[in-house]
């Protein structure tokens, strides 16, 4: 799966998560990191946070990327966050899939459309993310 051109498209993909986070946060949403310095041995990504709740995570998690070939991928993790949060996302993202599929609490992921990552990917994806799933997190009561 990984091979010469790998290197490049990890920084463009870096970059991108360092450009991307500004957008979530200027619509009301906290980010926080999660940075692995060894981004093949884990994951480099976001968790994007409503009301201090994680509500989704963004990255690039090279598990999936070797196993399903997803370059970044979007999830919520069953089991651990909040019941409404996960089952908007099985309503929004009805493709999901477990992942790791035999762990007792996996995340529910969806890869991201490579072609959403041609172009201007911040603005394609920030805008599809925002409009078709964040939006809603804001207009559910507090729980």
């Amino acid at each position: 799966m990984f091979n010469v051109a790998t290197d490049k498209a990890v920084k463009q993909m870096f970059d991108f998560m360092e450009q991307i986070a500004p957008r979530f946060e200027t619509a009301g949403f906290g980010v926080e990191g999660v940075f692995h310095k060894r981004w093949a041995d884990g994951d480099y990504g976001m968790y994007i946070k409503y009301r201090d709740q994680p509500v989704l995570y963004m990255g690039i998690w090279s598990e999936l990327w070797r196993d399903r070939g997803f370059s970044l991928c979007i999830g919520v993790h069953r089991g651990r966050w909040s019941p409404h949060v996960v089952a908007r996302f099985q309503r929004r993202f009805p493709d999901c899939e477990p992942y790791p599929p035999y762990d007792d609490y996996p995340f529910l992921v969806k890869g991201v459309d490579p072609v959403m990552l041609m172009g201007d990917a911040v603005t394609n994806v920030s805008r599809w993310l925002l409009q078709g799933y964040l939006v809603g997190v804001r207009e559910q009561p507090r729980r």
